[in-house]
């Protein structure tokens, strides 16, 4: 998957990136941003590829304007930029849920890095966000 060419059209390409366009809307509804990210497909890029049982997966971690670590995640395979690609060449498919239920106390994440369908989310939003969306059954 590492072969998808970069997109310049900024169309939203799935549901996240519609709920994302609507974002800065003075009527959005940041719950339907959050709740569309945990609940759809997401990428990240790993140094490593997972063709083995016992592969492990080394995300490409970013600096924020802060210096601050986040976790670069991508709304759709087309977003990754080639300098991101060049660094971390695996493009791995996950849920948004499963990143928030993986990603360590001390980093933030990072959505479409350099994208206008994009946000960053610190260290206290993702615990947040993990405090008050339970999953369905919780």
């Amino acid at each position: 998957m590492s072969d998808q060419p970069e997109t310049t059209d900024n169309s939203p390409l799935n549901e996240l990136e519609e709920n994302l366009a609507k974002a800065g809307n003075p009527d959005a509804n940041p719950v339907e941003v959050i709740l569309s990210f945990l609940n759809n497909e997401v990428y990240i890029l790993s140094t490593d590829a997972l063709d083995t049982p016992d592969a492990t997966v080394e995300p490409l971690v970013l600096a924020n304007v802060e210096g601050q670590p986040v976790l670069a995640v991508f709304s759709h395979p087309s977003r990754a930029d080639s300098h991101f690609l060049e660094a971390a060449p695996n493009v791995l498919a996950t849920h948004g849920s499963a990143i928030l239920d993986s990603i360590g106390d001390e980093i933030g994440l990072v959505i479409n890095p350099g994208s206008e369908h994009g946000f960053e989310m610190g260290p206290e939003g993702i615990a947040n966000v993990r405090r008050d969306f339970k999953r369905a059954g919780e």
